[in-house]
Protein backbone atom coordinates (compact mmCIF):
# COMPACT_ATOMS: atom_id res chain seq x y z
CA UNK A 1 0.00 0.00 0.00
CA UNK A 2 1.39 3.40 -0.94
CA UNK A 3 2.08 6.03 1.68
CA UNK A 4 -0.60 8.26 0.18
CA UNK A 5 -3.25 5.51 0.42
CA UNK A 6 -2.31 4.70 4.01
CA UNK A 7 -2.51 8.37 4.89
CA UNK A 8 -6.01 8.61 3.38
CA UNK A 9 -7.18 5.61 5.41
CA UNK A 10 -5.81 7.12 8.62
CA UNK A 11 -7.41 10.45 7.79
CA UNK A 12 -10.76 8.74 7.11
CA UNK A 13 -10.58 6.76 10.34
CA UNK A 14 -9.69 9.88 12.27
CA UNK A 15 -12.59 11.75 10.69
CA UNK A 16 -15.02 8.97 11.57
CA UNK A 17 -13.71 8.87 15.13
CA UNK A 18 -14.15 12.62 15.42
CA UNK A 19 -17.69 12.36 14.01
CA UNK A 20 -18.59 9.76 16.62
CA UNK A 21 -17.42 11.97 19.45
CA UNK A 22 -19.36 14.90 18.02
CA UNK A 23 -22.48 12.72 18.01
CA UNK A 24 -21.87 11.74 21.63
CA UNK A 25 -21.39 15.39 22.59
CA UNK A 26 -24.62 16.34 20.82
CA UNK A 27 -26.57 13.60 22.58
CA UNK A 28 -25.18 14.50 26.01
CA UNK A 29 -25.96 18.19 25.47
CA UNK A 30 -29.56 17.54 24.39
CA UNK A 31 -30.19 15.10 27.24
CA UNK A 32 -28.62 17.52 29.74
CA UNK A 33 -31.07 20.26 28.66
CA UNK A 34 -34.08 18.01 29.24
CA UNK A 35 -32.60 16.75 32.52
CA UNK A 36 -32.33 20.36 33.70
CA UNK A 37 -35.94 21.09 32.67
CA UNK A 38 -36.97 17.96 34.53
CA UNK A 39 -35.31 19.14 37.75
CA UNK A 40 -36.95 22.56 37.46
CA UNK A 41 -40.43 21.02 37.19
CA UNK A 42 -39.53 18.64 40.02
CA UNK A 43 -38.65 21.61 42.22
CA UNK A 44 -42.05 23.13 41.52
CA UNK A 45 -43.90 19.91 42.37
CA UNK A 46 -41.62 19.12 45.36
CA UNK A 47 -42.56 15.42 45.68
CA UNK A 48 -41.28 14.63 49.19
CA UNK A 49 -44.11 12.38 50.41
CA UNK A 50 -43.99 8.60 50.71
CA UNK A 51 -47.14 7.10 49.23
CA UNK A 52 -48.67 4.26 47.23
CA UNK A 53 -46.85 0.88 47.37
CA UNK A 54 -43.86 2.46 49.12
CA UNK A 55 -45.74 2.42 52.43
CA UNK A 56 -46.38 -1.31 52.18
CA UNK A 57 -42.80 -1.99 51.13
CA UNK A 58 -41.45 0.08 54.03
CA UNK A 59 -43.47 -1.98 56.50
CA UNK A 60 -42.32 -5.22 54.85
CA UNK A 61 -38.70 -4.00 54.91
CA UNK A 62 -39.02 -3.38 58.63
CA UNK A 63 -40.47 -6.86 59.12
CA UNK A 64 -37.74 -8.43 56.98
CA UNK A 65 -34.96 -6.67 58.86
CA UNK A 66 -36.52 -7.77 62.15
CA UNK A 67 -36.50 -11.40 60.96
CA UNK A 68 -40.29 -11.59 60.85
CA UNK A 69 -40.51 -11.89 57.06
CA UNK A 70 -38.47 -14.31 54.98
CA UNK A 71 -36.41 -13.13 52.02
CA UNK A 72 -38.53 -15.28 49.69
CA UNK A 73 -41.72 -13.69 51.00
CA UNK A 74 -40.16 -10.24 50.76
CA UNK A 75 -39.19 -10.93 47.13
CA UNK A 76 -42.68 -12.19 46.27
CA UNK A 77 -44.66 -10.07 48.71
CA UNK A 78 -46.86 -8.38 46.11
CA UNK A 79 -48.61 -9.12 42.83
CA UNK A 80 -45.18 -8.75 41.12
CA UNK A 81 -42.15 -10.75 42.22
CA UNK A 82 -38.83 -8.94 42.28
CA UNK A 83 -36.32 -7.24 44.53
CA UNK A 84 -35.32 -4.02 42.79
CA UNK A 85 -37.88 -1.87 44.64
CA UNK A 86 -36.89 -3.38 47.96
CA UNK A 87 -33.16 -2.92 47.35
CA UNK A 88 -33.50 0.76 46.49
CA UNK A 89 -35.80 1.39 49.47
CA UNK A 90 -33.35 -0.44 51.74
CA UNK A 91 -30.48 1.69 50.45
CA UNK A 92 -32.46 4.91 50.91
CA UNK A 93 -33.44 3.99 54.47
CA UNK A 94 -29.91 2.91 55.39
CA UNK A 95 -27.99 5.76 53.77
CA UNK A 96 -30.34 8.75 53.73
CA UNK A 97 -33.03 8.06 56.37
CA UNK A 98 -35.53 7.69 53.52
CA UNK A 99 -35.08 10.92 51.60
CA UNK A 100 -38.00 10.75 49.18
CA UNK A 101 -37.13 13.94 47.31
CA UNK A 102 -33.56 12.74 46.75
CA UNK A 103 -34.86 9.48 45.26
CA UNK A 104 -37.05 11.45 42.87
CA UNK A 105 -34.12 13.63 41.86
CA UNK A 106 -31.96 10.57 41.18
CA UNK A 107 -34.72 9.18 38.96
CA UNK A 108 -33.81 11.95 36.52
CA UNK A 109 -30.22 10.65 36.41
CA UNK A 110 -31.39 7.16 35.47
CA UNK A 111 -33.77 8.55 32.83
CA UNK A 112 -30.83 10.49 31.39
CA UNK A 113 -28.85 7.25 31.14
CA UNK A 114 -31.73 5.58 29.27
CA UNK A 115 -32.04 8.55 26.90
CA UNK A 116 -28.29 8.66 26.20
CA UNK A 117 -28.21 4.92 25.51
CA UNK A 118 -31.10 5.16 23.04
CA UNK A 119 -29.90 8.31 21.29
CA UNK A 120 -26.30 7.13 20.83
CA UNK A 121 -27.59 3.82 19.44
CA UNK A 122 -29.81 5.75 17.02
CA UNK A 123 -26.92 7.90 15.80
CA UNK A 124 -24.69 4.85 15.35
CA UNK A 125 -27.36 3.08 13.31
CA UNK A 126 -27.83 6.10 11.06
CA UNK A 127 -24.13 6.22 10.21
CA UNK A 128 -24.45 2.76 8.66
CA UNK A 129 -27.57 3.45 6.61
CA UNK A 130 -27.45 3.84 2.80
CA UNK A 131 -28.07 7.15 1.10
CA UNK A 132 -26.97 10.67 1.91
CA UNK A 133 -26.85 11.58 5.59
CA UNK A 134 -29.61 13.76 7.04
CA UNK A 135 -28.07 15.61 10.00
CA UNK A 136 -31.26 17.56 10.70
CA UNK A 137 -33.26 14.32 10.95
CA UNK A 138 -30.71 12.87 13.37
CA UNK A 139 -30.91 15.91 15.63
CA UNK A 140 -34.72 16.06 15.57
CA UNK A 141 -35.01 12.38 16.53
CA UNK A 142 -32.49 12.84 19.37
CA UNK A 143 -34.51 15.79 20.71
CA UNK A 144 -37.78 13.84 20.48
CA UNK A 145 -36.38 10.71 22.13
CA UNK A 146 -34.97 12.79 25.01
CA UNK A 147 -38.28 14.64 25.36
CA UNK A 148 -40.19 11.36 25.43
CA UNK A 149 -37.96 9.84 28.10
CA UNK A 150 -38.33 12.85 30.40
CA UNK A 151 -41.98 13.46 29.54
CA UNK A 152 -44.24 14.22 32.48
CA UNK A 153 -46.90 12.09 30.86
CA UNK A 154 -45.40 9.55 33.27
CA UNK A 155 -45.63 11.91 36.25
CA UNK A 156 -46.56 9.24 38.81
CA UNK A 157 -43.17 7.55 38.59
CA UNK A 158 -41.41 10.91 38.50
CA UNK A 159 -42.91 11.89 41.86
CA UNK A 160 -42.89 8.49 43.59
CA UNK A 161 -39.67 7.18 45.12
CA UNK A 162 -40.32 3.82 43.42
CA UNK A 163 -39.77 5.58 40.10
CA UNK A 164 -36.03 5.29 40.72
CA UNK A 165 -35.93 1.46 40.83
CA UNK A 166 -38.52 1.13 38.08
CA UNK A 167 -36.60 3.39 35.72
CA UNK A 168 -33.52 1.38 36.67
CA UNK A 169 -35.47 -1.66 35.51
CA UNK A 170 -36.05 0.11 32.20
CA UNK A 171 -32.35 0.94 31.97
CA UNK A 172 -31.56 -2.76 32.47
CA UNK A 173 -34.06 -3.75 29.75
CA UNK A 174 -32.72 -1.16 27.29
CA UNK A 175 -29.11 -2.15 28.02
CA UNK A 176 -29.93 -5.81 27.36
CA UNK A 177 -31.78 -4.91 24.17
CA UNK A 178 -28.76 -2.89 23.01
CA UNK A 179 -26.38 -5.73 23.77
CA UNK A 180 -28.58 -8.33 22.10
CA UNK A 181 -29.00 -6.19 18.97
CA UNK A 182 -25.24 -5.57 18.91
CA UNK A 183 -24.53 -9.31 19.00
CA UNK A 184 -27.06 -9.98 16.24
CA UNK A 185 -25.42 -7.35 14.04
CA UNK A 186 -22.21 -9.40 13.88
CA UNK A 187 -20.15 -6.22 14.20
CA UNK A 188 -18.94 -6.70 17.73
CA UNK A 189 -15.17 -6.71 18.15
CA UNK A 190 -15.47 -8.76 21.36
CA UNK A 191 -18.56 -10.98 20.92
CA UNK A 192 -17.46 -13.36 23.69
CA UNK A 193 -17.42 -10.52 26.23
CA UNK A 194 -20.89 -9.34 25.19
CA UNK A 195 -22.21 -12.90 25.22
CA UNK A 196 -20.96 -13.62 28.75
CA UNK A 197 -22.21 -10.25 30.01
CA UNK A 198 -25.73 -10.85 28.64
CA UNK A 199 -25.89 -14.41 29.93
CA UNK A 200 -24.92 -13.26 33.42
CA UNK A 201 -27.27 -10.28 33.26
CA UNK A 202 -30.32 -12.32 32.23
CA UNK A 203 -31.15 -13.88 35.65
CA UNK A 204 -30.47 -10.59 37.45
CA UNK A 205 -32.80 -8.69 35.13
CA UNK A 206 -35.60 -11.28 35.17
CA UNK A 207 -35.49 -12.32 38.84
CA UNK A 208 -34.52 -9.02 40.46
CA UNK A 209 -35.65 -6.20 38.16
CA UNK A 210 -38.26 -7.41 35.67
CA UNK A 211 -41.28 -8.26 37.84
CA UNK A 212 -44.56 -8.16 35.87
CA UNK A 213 -42.82 -6.56 32.89
CA UNK A 214 -40.83 -9.74 32.30
CA UNK A 215 -43.43 -11.16 29.92
CA UNK A 216 -43.04 -8.36 27.40
CA UNK A 217 -39.25 -8.27 27.84
CA UNK A 218 -38.82 -12.01 27.29
CA UNK A 219 -41.33 -12.02 24.44
CA UNK A 220 -39.51 -9.25 22.57
CA UNK A 221 -36.11 -10.95 22.95
CA UNK A 222 -37.38 -14.33 21.77
CA UNK A 223 -39.33 -12.95 18.80
CA UNK A 224 -36.34 -10.97 17.51
CA UNK A 225 -33.98 -13.90 18.10
CA UNK A 226 -36.26 -16.27 16.14
CA UNK A 227 -36.78 -13.63 13.44
CA UNK A 228 -33.01 -13.39 12.97
CA UNK A 229 -32.93 -17.00 11.70
CA UNK A 230 -35.57 -16.51 8.99
CA UNK A 231 -33.94 -16.99 5.55
CA UNK A 232 -34.91 -13.61 4.11
CA UNK A 233 -33.75 -11.65 7.15
CA UNK A 234 -30.88 -13.63 8.63
CA UNK A 235 -28.71 -11.69 11.06
CA UNK A 236 -24.99 -12.15 10.74
CA UNK A 237 -24.60 -12.72 14.49
CA UNK A 238 -27.73 -14.83 14.93
CA UNK A 239 -25.89 -17.73 16.58
CA UNK A 240 -24.21 -15.52 19.18
CA UNK A 241 -27.64 -14.34 20.31
CA UNK A 242 -28.82 -17.86 21.14
CA UNK A 243 -27.15 -18.28 24.54
CA UNK A 244 -28.41 -14.95 25.97
CA UNK A 245 -31.90 -15.85 24.74
CA UNK A 246 -31.68 -19.27 26.39
CA UNK A 247 -30.51 -17.62 29.62
CA UNK A 248 -33.55 -15.33 29.49
CA UNK A 249 -35.89 -18.30 28.99
CA UNK A 250 -34.37 -20.31 31.86
CA UNK A 251 -34.59 -17.28 34.16
CA UNK A 252 -38.21 -16.78 33.18
CA UNK A 253 -39.03 -20.40 33.93
CA UNK A 254 -37.54 -20.00 37.40
CA UNK A 255 -39.61 -16.85 37.83
CA UNK A 256 -42.80 -18.63 36.78
CA UNK A 257 -42.27 -21.74 38.86
CA UNK A 258 -41.63 -19.63 41.96
CA UNK A 259 -45.22 -18.38 41.96
CA UNK A 260 -48.34 -17.99 39.89
CA UNK A 261 -48.02 -17.79 36.11
CA UNK A 262 -50.16 -14.66 35.84
CA UNK A 263 -48.79 -12.44 38.56
CA UNK A 264 -50.00 -9.12 37.17
CA UNK A 265 -52.84 -7.76 39.27
CA UNK A 266 -56.22 -8.42 37.65
CA UNK A 267 -58.69 -7.10 40.19
CA UNK A 268 -61.65 -7.47 37.84
CA UNK A 269 -60.36 -10.51 35.94
CA UNK A 270 -58.60 -10.80 32.60
CA UNK A 271 -60.24 -8.80 29.85
CA UNK A 272 -60.53 -10.86 26.67
CA UNK A 273 -63.70 -9.24 25.35
CA UNK A 274 -64.37 -7.60 21.99
CA UNK A 275 -63.11 -4.23 23.29
CA UNK A 276 -59.57 -5.60 23.70
CA UNK A 277 -58.24 -4.17 20.37
CA UNK A 278 -59.63 -0.72 21.15
CA UNK A 279 -58.10 -0.77 24.63
CA UNK A 280 -54.77 -1.68 23.07
CA UNK A 281 -55.07 1.42 20.87
CA UNK A 282 -55.76 3.55 23.95
CA UNK A 283 -52.59 2.23 25.58
CA UNK A 284 -50.50 2.93 22.47
CA UNK A 285 -52.04 6.38 21.97
CA UNK A 286 -51.30 7.39 25.57
CA UNK A 287 -47.57 7.46 24.72
CA UNK A 288 -48.09 10.74 22.86
CA UNK A 289 -48.46 12.63 26.12
CA UNK A 290 -50.63 13.39 29.13
CA UNK A 291 -54.21 12.56 28.03
CA UNK A 292 -55.71 15.86 29.16
CA UNK A 293 -52.99 17.76 27.28
CA UNK A 294 -53.37 15.64 24.16
CA UNK A 295 -57.10 16.29 24.21
CA UNK A 296 -56.38 20.02 24.66
CA UNK A 297 -58.28 20.40 27.89
CA UNK A 298 -61.24 18.29 26.82
CA UNK A 299 -61.96 19.93 23.48
CA UNK A 300 -61.45 16.52 21.85
CA UNK A 301 -63.28 13.31 22.86
CA UNK A 302 -61.42 10.55 24.69
CA UNK A 303 -61.70 8.26 21.67
CA UNK A 304 -59.24 10.60 19.94
CA UNK A 305 -56.43 8.89 21.85
CA UNK A 306 -57.47 5.49 20.52
CA UNK A 307 -57.53 6.98 17.02
CA UNK A 308 -54.01 8.35 17.49
CA UNK A 309 -52.92 4.95 18.77
CA UNK A 310 -54.27 3.38 15.59
CA UNK A 311 -52.33 5.88 13.46
CA UNK A 312 -49.13 5.09 15.36
CA UNK A 313 -49.58 1.36 14.85
CA UNK A 314 -50.29 1.90 11.16
CA UNK A 315 -47.17 4.05 10.68
CA UNK A 316 -45.11 1.48 12.56
CA UNK A 317 -46.46 -1.36 10.44
CA UNK A 318 -45.74 0.47 7.18
CA UNK A 319 -42.19 1.27 8.32
CA UNK A 320 -41.56 -2.30 9.48
CA UNK A 321 -42.82 -3.76 6.19
CA UNK A 322 -40.65 -1.36 4.20
CA UNK A 323 -37.63 -2.32 6.32
CA UNK A 324 -38.32 -6.02 5.78
CA UNK A 325 -38.62 -5.51 2.04
CA UNK A 326 -35.13 -4.00 2.12
CA UNK A 327 -33.81 -7.16 3.80
CA UNK A 328 -33.93 -5.80 7.38
CA UNK A 329 -30.57 -3.97 7.32
CA UNK A 330 -29.17 -2.13 10.31
CA UNK A 331 -29.81 -2.52 14.02
CA UNK A 332 -32.55 -4.77 15.38
CA UNK A 333 -32.83 -2.55 18.46
CA UNK A 334 -35.85 -0.53 17.24
CA UNK A 335 -37.68 -3.79 16.54
CA UNK A 336 -36.99 -4.94 20.12
CA UNK A 337 -38.28 -1.65 21.49
CA UNK A 338 -41.40 -1.62 19.31
CA UNK A 339 -42.26 -5.22 20.18
CA UNK A 340 -41.75 -4.54 23.88
CA UNK A 341 -44.11 -1.55 23.74
CA UNK A 342 -46.80 -3.45 21.84
CA UNK A 343 -46.58 -6.44 24.21
CA UNK A 344 -46.85 -4.10 27.21
CA UNK A 345 -49.93 -2.49 25.64
CA UNK A 346 -51.49 -5.91 25.03
CA UNK A 347 -50.81 -7.05 28.60
CA UNK A 348 -52.32 -3.84 30.00
CA UNK A 349 -55.40 -4.22 27.82
CA UNK A 350 -55.90 -7.73 29.18
CA UNK A 351 -54.93 -7.15 32.82
CA UNK A 352 -56.43 -3.66 33.33
CA UNK A 353 -58.89 -3.39 30.47
CA UNK A 354 -61.86 -4.48 32.56
CA UNK A 355 -61.52 -1.16 34.42
CA UNK A 356 -61.86 0.90 31.23
CA UNK A 357 -59.61 3.05 28.98
CA UNK A 358 -58.32 5.29 31.76
CA UNK A 359 -56.88 2.25 33.57
CA UNK A 360 -54.67 1.27 30.63
CA UNK A 361 -53.58 4.89 30.19
CA UNK A 362 -52.44 5.40 33.80
CA UNK A 363 -49.29 7.50 33.89
CA UNK A 364 -47.30 4.81 35.73
CA UNK A 365 -47.37 2.68 32.57
CA UNK A 366 -46.01 5.43 30.32
CA UNK A 367 -42.36 4.62 31.05
CA UNK A 368 -42.73 1.20 29.42
CA UNK A 369 -45.15 2.04 26.64
CA UNK A 370 -42.97 4.94 25.49
CA UNK A 371 -40.12 2.57 24.58
CA UNK A 372 -42.45 1.19 21.91
CA UNK A 373 -43.00 4.69 20.53
CA UNK A 374 -39.24 5.26 20.42
CA UNK A 375 -38.85 2.05 18.43
CA UNK A 376 -41.64 3.09 16.06
CA UNK A 377 -40.08 6.53 15.45
CA UNK A 378 -36.73 4.85 14.84
CA UNK A 379 -38.17 2.44 12.27
CA UNK A 380 -39.99 5.21 10.39
CA UNK A 381 -37.12 7.72 10.45
CA UNK A 382 -34.67 5.05 9.28
CA UNK A 383 -36.83 4.37 6.24
CA UNK A 384 -36.84 8.07 5.47
CA UNK A 385 -33.03 8.04 5.68
CA UNK A 386 -32.84 5.08 3.28
CA UNK A 387 -35.43 6.48 0.84
CA UNK A 388 -34.38 8.54 -2.21
CA UNK A 389 -34.43 12.28 -1.66
CA UNK A 390 -37.33 12.76 -4.03
CA UNK A 391 -39.70 10.37 -2.27
CA UNK A 392 -42.50 12.61 -0.91
CA UNK A 393 -44.39 9.75 0.76
CA UNK A 394 -41.80 9.12 3.46
CA UNK A 395 -41.19 12.82 3.94
CA UNK A 396 -44.87 13.39 4.63
CA UNK A 397 -45.30 10.28 6.80
CA UNK A 398 -42.26 10.84 9.00
CA UNK A 399 -42.69 14.60 9.05
CA UNK A 400 -46.27 14.20 10.25
CA UNK A 401 -45.24 11.64 12.89
CA UNK A 402 -42.43 13.74 14.32
CA UNK A 403 -44.48 16.94 14.22
CA UNK A 404 -47.40 15.26 15.99
CA UNK A 405 -45.18 13.88 18.73
CA UNK A 406 -43.47 17.25 19.22
CA UNK A 407 -46.81 19.09 19.50
CA UNK A 408 -48.36 16.63 21.98
CA UNK A 409 -45.20 16.61 24.10
CA UNK A 410 -45.08 20.41 24.15
CA UNK A 411 -48.70 20.38 25.33
CA UNK A 412 -47.74 17.84 28.01
CA UNK A 413 -44.82 19.91 29.28
CA UNK A 414 -47.00 23.03 29.36
CA UNK A 415 -49.73 21.12 31.21
CA UNK A 416 -47.29 19.91 33.85
CA UNK A 417 -45.76 23.35 34.29
CA UNK A 418 -49.22 24.59 35.25
CA UNK A 419 -50.06 21.52 37.35
CA UNK A 420 -46.83 21.26 39.35
CA UNK A 421 -47.76 23.85 42.04
CA UNK A 422 -51.01 21.96 42.64
CA UNK A 423 -49.02 18.74 42.96
CA UNK A 424 -46.90 20.43 45.63
CA UNK A 425 -50.02 21.11 47.70
CA UNK A 426 -51.13 17.50 47.26
CA UNK A 427 -47.79 16.19 48.55
CA UNK A 428 -48.04 18.57 51.52
CA UNK A 429 -51.48 17.09 52.27
CA UNK A 430 -50.02 13.59 51.99
CA UNK A 431 -47.35 14.44 54.55
CA UNK A 432 -50.01 15.87 56.83
CA UNK A 433 -51.97 12.62 56.55
CA UNK A 434 -48.83 10.67 57.47
CA UNK A 435 -48.20 12.93 60.49
CA UNK A 436 -51.78 12.26 61.57
CA UNK A 437 -51.03 8.53 61.45
CA UNK A 438 -53.35 7.98 58.41
CA UNK A 439 -56.50 8.44 60.50
CA UNK A 440 -59.17 7.23 58.06
CA UNK A 441 -60.02 5.90 54.62
CA UNK A 442 -59.92 9.39 53.11
CA UNK A 443 -56.28 9.79 54.21
CA UNK A 444 -55.44 6.32 52.85
CA UNK A 445 -57.13 7.20 49.56
CA UNK A 446 -55.07 10.39 49.34
CA UNK A 447 -51.93 8.29 49.84
CA UNK A 448 -53.21 5.74 47.30
CA UNK A 449 -52.55 3.01 49.83
CA UNK A 450 -54.55 0.48 51.82
CA UNK A 451 -55.48 1.88 55.22
CA UNK A 452 -53.65 -0.94 57.00
CA UNK A 453 -50.36 -0.41 55.18
CA UNK A 454 -50.67 3.35 55.29
CA UNK A 455 -50.78 3.26 59.08
CA UNK A 456 -48.07 0.64 59.37
CA UNK A 457 -45.80 2.54 57.02
CA UNK A 458 -46.33 5.77 58.98
CA UNK A 459 -45.57 3.92 62.21
CA UNK A 460 -42.29 2.57 60.81
CA UNK A 461 -41.26 6.05 59.70
CA UNK A 462 -41.99 7.44 63.14
CA UNK A 463 -40.36 4.58 65.06
CA UNK A 464 -37.19 4.69 62.94
CA UNK A 465 -37.02 8.49 62.52
CA UNK A 466 -37.39 8.30 58.74
CA UNK A 467 -38.48 10.76 56.04
CA UNK A 468 -40.70 13.54 57.42
CA UNK A 469 -40.29 12.10 60.94
CA UNK A 470 -36.54 12.73 60.98
CA UNK A 471 -35.60 15.51 63.44
CA UNK A 472 -39.22 15.75 64.54
CA UNK A 473 -40.63 15.79 68.06
CA UNK A 474 -43.16 13.16 67.05
CA UNK A 475 -40.35 10.59 66.89
CA UNK A 476 -40.35 10.60 70.71
CA UNK A 477 -43.61 8.66 70.57
CA UNK A 478 -43.15 4.90 70.48
CA UNK A 479 -45.98 2.41 70.05
CA UNK A 480 -43.49 -0.40 70.72
CA UNK A 481 -43.03 0.77 74.31
CA UNK A 482 -46.75 0.73 75.19
CA UNK A 483 -47.36 -1.54 78.20
CA UNK A 484 -50.43 -3.73 78.71
CA UNK A 485 -50.71 -3.18 82.46
CA UNK A 486 -53.81 -5.20 83.34
CA UNK A 487 -56.85 -6.90 81.87
CA UNK A 488 -55.16 -8.24 78.73
CA UNK A 489 -54.78 -11.81 77.52
CA UNK A 490 -51.60 -13.16 75.94
CA UNK A 491 -50.72 -11.89 72.47
CA UNK A 492 -51.90 -13.93 69.49
CA UNK A 493 -49.41 -12.93 66.84
CA UNK A 494 -49.72 -9.15 66.52
CA UNK A 495 -53.16 -8.90 68.18
CA UNK A 496 -54.51 -9.53 71.68
CA UNK A 497 -57.87 -9.70 73.46
CA UNK A 498 -58.91 -7.55 76.38
CA UNK A 499 -61.13 -8.62 79.24
CA UNK A 500 -64.11 -6.65 80.55
CA UNK A 501 -61.71 -3.94 81.71
CA UNK A 502 -58.14 -3.25 80.68
CA UNK A 503 -55.53 -0.54 80.98
CA UNK A 504 -52.58 0.76 79.02
CA UNK A 505 -49.44 2.61 80.10
CA UNK A 506 -48.40 4.94 77.32
CA UNK A 507 -44.82 6.27 76.99
CA UNK A 508 -44.22 10.05 76.82
CA UNK A 509 -45.49 11.59 73.61
CA UNK A 510 -46.19 15.13 72.52
CA UNK A 511 -48.99 13.84 70.30
CA UNK A 512 -51.80 11.33 70.85
CA UNK A 513 -51.87 7.55 70.67
CA UNK A 514 -54.72 5.76 68.92
CA UNK A 515 -55.73 2.12 69.39
CA UNK A 516 -57.14 -0.01 66.57
CA UNK A 517 -60.03 -2.07 67.96
CA UNK A 518 -62.00 -4.85 66.28
CA UNK A 519 -64.95 -7.15 66.94
CA UNK A 520 -65.00 -10.39 64.88
CA UNK A 521 -68.00 -11.16 62.72
CA UNK A 522 -70.62 -13.36 64.35
CA UNK A 523 -70.19 -11.83 67.81
CA UNK A 524 -72.34 -9.22 69.53
CA UNK A 525 -71.60 -5.53 69.25
CA UNK A 526 -69.36 -3.98 71.90
CA UNK A 527 -69.70 -0.74 73.80
CA UNK A 528 -66.21 0.53 74.73
CA UNK A 529 -65.72 3.31 77.26
CA UNK A 530 -62.21 4.86 77.17
CA UNK A 531 -60.95 7.07 80.00
CA UNK A 532 -57.61 8.89 79.67
CA UNK A 533 -55.21 10.36 82.23
CA UNK A 534 -56.16 13.84 81.04
CA UNK A 535 -59.72 13.24 82.27
CA UNK A 536 -61.36 12.82 78.88
CA UNK A 537 -63.85 10.05 78.27
CA UNK A 538 -65.08 8.58 75.01
CA UNK A 539 -67.63 5.89 74.21
CA UNK A 540 -67.53 3.81 71.04
CA UNK A 541 -69.94 1.25 69.68
CA UNK A 542 -68.20 -1.34 67.50
CA UNK A 543 -70.34 -3.52 65.24
CA UNK A 544 -69.37 -7.16 64.50
CA UNK A 545 -66.93 -7.44 61.60
CA UNK A 546 -65.96 -3.76 61.91
CA UNK A 547 -62.92 -1.92 63.21
CA UNK A 548 -62.69 1.37 65.10
CA UNK A 549 -59.87 3.82 65.81
CA UNK A 550 -59.98 5.03 69.40
CA UNK A 551 -58.01 7.90 70.94
CA UNK A 552 -56.28 6.68 74.11
CA UNK A 553 -54.32 9.84 74.94
CA UNK A 554 -50.63 9.98 75.77
CA UNK A 555 -50.11 8.81 79.38
CA UNK A 556 -52.55 6.25 80.71
CA UNK A 557 -55.83 4.83 79.45
CA UNK A 558 -58.58 2.65 80.94
CA UNK A 559 -60.95 0.60 78.76
CA UNK A 560 -64.29 -0.79 79.92
CA UNK A 561 -66.04 -3.16 77.53
CA UNK A 562 -69.65 -4.32 77.62
CA UNK A 563 -70.79 -6.95 76.94
CA UNK A 564 -68.07 -9.59 76.97
CA UNK A 565 -68.25 -13.17 75.81
CA UNK A 566 -66.91 -16.38 77.31
CA UNK A 567 -66.54 -18.80 74.39
CA UNK A 568 -67.13 -22.07 76.32
CA UNK A 569 -70.33 -20.51 77.70
CA UNK A 570 -71.59 -18.60 74.66
CA UNK A 571 -70.27 -20.70 71.75
CA UNK A 572 -71.20 -24.40 71.82
CA UNK A 573 -68.23 -26.69 71.35
CA UNK A 574 -65.60 -24.14 72.43
CA UNK A 575 -63.23 -24.94 75.28
CA UNK A 576 -61.98 -21.36 75.63
CA UNK A 577 -62.86 -20.09 79.10
CA UNK A 578 -61.39 -16.60 78.70
CA UNK A 579 -63.48 -13.48 79.14
CA UNK A 580 -63.17 -11.67 75.81
CA UNK A 581 -63.90 -7.99 75.43
CA UNK A 582 -62.45 -6.37 72.30
CA UNK A 583 -59.59 -7.33 70.00
CA UNK A 584 -56.73 -4.81 69.87
CA UNK A 585 -54.95 -5.02 66.50
CA UNK A 586 -52.41 -2.19 66.72
CA UNK A 587 -51.55 1.40 67.60
CA UNK A 588 -50.86 4.60 65.69
CA UNK A 589 -49.90 8.17 66.53
CA UNK A 590 -51.48 11.41 65.39
CA UNK A 591 -50.15 14.90 66.02
CA UNK A 592 -53.65 16.31 65.74
CA UNK A 593 -57.00 14.91 66.75
CA UNK A 594 -58.78 14.06 63.47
Amino acid sequence: MSGTSAQRLQTGAGGMHGSQWRCVALVVAVVAVFAAIHQVILNRAHPDALYMDSLRLLFQLDQWQAGQLSTLDFWGGSSHRGFVNQLFLWANVSLFDLDVLLANRLTGVVIAAVAVCLCISWMADMRNQPGPQRPALNVIVVVIVAALCFSWAGYELLTLDLGLPLWTKNLAFVAFFCGHAHLLSGRSRCPAVWLVALVLAAPVIVLVCGMGWNYAFVGAVLIVQAFSFLPAWKAEGRWTGVLPSVAVVISMLVYLFSGSVTDASTRNGLNVGPDLPVLLLYAVGSTLGYPEAVLMGGRLPLVTIAGLGGILLLVGTVAAVSWLRRGAPGSRLPLLLALYGVLIAASLAMARGAEGPLAVMASRYYMDLVLGLVGLIWLAARELQAAPRRTPGWNVLVGGLLSGVLVTQLLTYAQEWKASPFRESIFASMNKALLHGVPDDAAASLLQAQLEYGRKGANVMRERHLALYADSAVTECSTRKIEYTKGWHAAEGVVRWSGASASLALPPCGCAYFAELYVPAGQSERRVRISTAAGSEDVLTIQPGQAARARVGNEHAELAIDPVIVPNRDQPGSSDSRELGVLLTGFSVSCEVP
